[in-house]
């Protein structure tokens, strides 16, 4: 619940220089467009009006208790699993205007290397995918004695499992 609100809350901080990065949407074998069960209602209805490309762990895909929280340059999704929670967000705000031709723009929308980090008992790695910034993390409930908190393998192998399932272009 913790990272939810800090992220709510840098959300809402945003000032008036922020802007929204380009996206360059991947490029999708038709035969993996759709899925062979429906996802649940809970995450097809909150990021029908999502302008990025929407990721979430294939594991967790057909949970229908997942908390689905989106607009149209922002989402997150949040699992509840057993003592820990693990959350996908996606946000292609940016806090400073940069023009498009400019070399840092360039650096700002290319992939990002991935890296885990254990900060505040919450293991997370942000990335960058199509110009779009992602956080993937899990928050345990005692993150002092919890290994998914504490060591990046747990958190890895749900990163390397991440599916496109949906957002609009």
């Amino acid at each position: 619940m913790r990272l939810l609100l800090i992220t709510l809350l840098l959300i809402s901080s945003l000032n008036a220089e922020s802007g929204i990065l380009d996206i360059e949407w991947p490029k999708i074998d038709p035969a993996h467009q759709k899925p062979s069960i429906p996802y649940p209602d809970v995450l097809t209805k909150g990021i029908k009006d999502t302008k990025l490309p929407v990721y979430i762990p294939s594991t967790y895909a057909y949970d229908k208790k997942m908390v689905v929280i989106a607009d149209k340059n922002f989402y997150t999704i949040s699992f509840f699993i057993d003592k820990a929670i693990v959350m996908m967000a996606g946000d292609r705000t940016f806090q400073e205007t940069i023009s498009s031709t400019d070399s840092k723009f360039q650096k700002v929308i290319q992939p990002s290397p991935v890296d885990f980090v254990e900060e505040e008992g919450i293991m997370s790695s942000d990335f960058n995918r199509h110009g779009v910034n992602y956080t993937l993390s899990i928050e345990c409930d005692d993150y002092k004695t919890d290994i998914r908190c504490k060591e990046e393998d747990f958190l890895r192998n749900i990163y390397n499992r991440l599916i496109l399932v949906g957002g609009n272009k």
